[in-house]
């Protein structure tokens, strides 16, 4: 396999702003390490590599989050709302459940609806 270079220009690579990610990666590392400092070299390496690595996964779940779609959206939607009326499902037995499933089933249809259209 040849070891020829991709551009960071190539057609459908999306543009990241590398000074924001490293401004969030040390933002983290400073958050972190407010009152205590790493006790060698070596642990602040592995420490601002994880911040970093949160930095760049948050542009890149943001970028995601862009790209999408109204109706993407909208069935993300409905999937967590799907999820919460499993949660109250589970909730004791003394809890009222009835308004909250009322509100988050008249939610899911407008949004069916939305869709569909």
């Amino acid at each position: 396999m040849p070891k020829t270079p991709i551009p960071a220009t190539a057609e459908g690579m999306p543009k990241f702003n590398r000074a924001a990610i490293m401004t969030l990666a040390w933002k983290l590392y400073r958050r972190d390490w407010l009152n205590s400092r790493p006790a060698s070299a070596e642990a602040r390496r592995k420490s601002f590599s994880r911040c970093l690595k949160s930095a760049w996964m948050t542009a890149k779940f943001e970028a995601d989050e862009a790209r999408k779609t109204i109706k993407q959206r909208a069935a993300d939607r409905v999937e967590e709302l799907t999820r919460e009326l499993m949660r109250i499902d589970a909730r004791p037995w003394k809890m009222t459940t009835v308004a909250d499933r009322r509100a988050i089933q008249a939610e899911i249809h407008a949004l069916c609806i939305t869709t569909l259209q």
